[in-house]
């Protein structure tokens, strides 16, 4: 019988943080039996050096390794495809995923397809890849994305130019290793879309529909368990540290105890939002993203602050408390409003577009992203507020 008064929660194996724990690399390596590993990343860290700092401990525990560095923002399944063929004809045992969430995605995919020789885009949707897959290490070098610990995957169909989202616990990392120190390098515009990008996924899981209106799927478990209580200690305590660092780590990008905090923060959003869920920013970003020339992190900095206006009927409680954590002082918030301008004022600080039509939009493309937002059932279901077409349009207008 469907069950909805229970909640899951799910996690790697483990998760080391701190500067300096990439030397740990060598421990998990050896105790995976020094398997032969490919790199997964891109020619721009290769270039600043990061590649390197990786291989030193792969070398150090006899690892024999390969690199694939040519992943790029927002890769495609043909590119997924090329990785995990070079994979296979070297006889690849296990996976490292180096660089932001492209990467780390990239990864994912590859670690899958290892194992499972199908086409990435038959994966697309939720629970769809066999297991085992190949052993994944997540390294995250942007504080951001939080996919060193989720179990989504977002790439493009080739054919189509369309994004869709891989969604399984069978690519959720198996390590995760978050060693701020590699987030130092990162640009300005790139710590402050992906803070951003942190900052969403901790607020619209915390926002989220309760677990208790969801039914148990007996065959294949759920892809998001809606807010639940360990869900939300992890979001309260990223907004928490994103409301103290965001600002200074893209301000002073020499300030280490604010790359730290954000790395943390990232990581912290990142179990929180894969467990309980993303909503309608999300849902109405994958179309942003996919129309206009910005990034994720601009897509969903745009629009997050009328999706809170949006879900003011209903949620008003814990906007309050999402302003009290952004807030520089310990007071408690009743405003819920002020949840709203606290992240319209660290979106200004952070010098990020405030508005649609910065990126490209026109008033008459807003219907065609408001439907095409609308056919995304599973995240409309987690909204705290039932959404139609007319809805998601209304926000978009707000937005642009």
């Amino acid at each position: 019988m469907p069950i909805s008064n229970h909640w899951s929660f799910y996690s790697g194996t483990r998760l080391a943080f701190g500067r300096g724990c990439l030397v740990t690399l060598q421990t998990v390596m050896s105790r995976l039996g020094r398997p032969k590993v490919m790199l997964v990343t891109d020619p721009v860290l290769r270039e600043l050096g990061l590649v390197e700092r990786v291989l030193e401990p792969l070398r150090a525990c006899g690892c024999q390794h390969i690199v694939f560095d040519q992943g790029e923002v927002e890769p495609s399944s043909d590119l997924a495809l090329q990785a995990a063929r070079l994979g296979r004809e070297q006889q690849v045992q296990a996976v490292i995923g180096l660089g932001g969430g492209s990467n780390m995605d990239l990864a994912k995919l590859v670690a899958a397809l290892l194992t499972n020789d199908v086409d990435p885009v038959d994966l697309f949707g939720f629970d769809t890849v066999a297991t085992p897959t190949a052993p994944l290490v997540c390294i995250p070098t942007t504080a951001g994305t939080g996919s060193e610990v989720s179990h989504a995957a977002v790439i493009k169909h080739a054919d189509t130019g369309r994004k869709g989202a891989i969604l399984s616990q069978a690519i959720r990392p198996l390590i995760a290793l978050v060693d701020p120190s590699l987030t130092d390098s990162c640009p300005r515009g790139v710590s402050a879309e992906s803070g951003i990008d942190a900052l969403t996924h901790a607020v619209e899981a915390y926002l989220a529909t309760s677990y208790e209106e969801f039914d148990e799927d007996i065959d294949h478990g759920l892809a998001y368990e809606g807010a639940h209580p360990l869900g939300d200690m992890y979001a309260e305590q990223a907004i928490a540290l994103i409301g103290r660092h965001l600002a200074r780590a893209v301000q002073e990008p020499d300030d280490h105890q604010a790359r730290d905090g954000m790395a943390l923060a990232a990581t912290l959003a990142g179990v929180a939002f894969s467990n309980c869920g993303v909503t309608l920013v999300h849902a109405l970003e994958y179309w942003v993203g996919s129309q206009y020339p910005c990034s994720h992190g601009v897509g969903n900095g745009i629009l997050l602050p009328e999706v809170m206006r949006y879900y003011l009927p209903v949620r008003g409680e814990r906007l309050a408390k999402v302003a009290s954590l952004l807030s520089e002082t310990p007071e408690p918030v009743s405003d819920p409003e002020s949840a709203i301008e606290r992240v319209v004022a660290l979106r200004r600080q952070i010098e990020l577009p405030e508005r649609l039509s910065q990126v490209g939009a026109e008033p008459e493309h807003l219907k065609k992203l408001a439907r095409s937002a609308a056919t995304l059932k599973r995240l409309l279901d987690l909204a705290p507020r039932p959404t139609t077409h007319q809805d998601l349009l209304a926000i978009l207008q707000a937005a642009l």
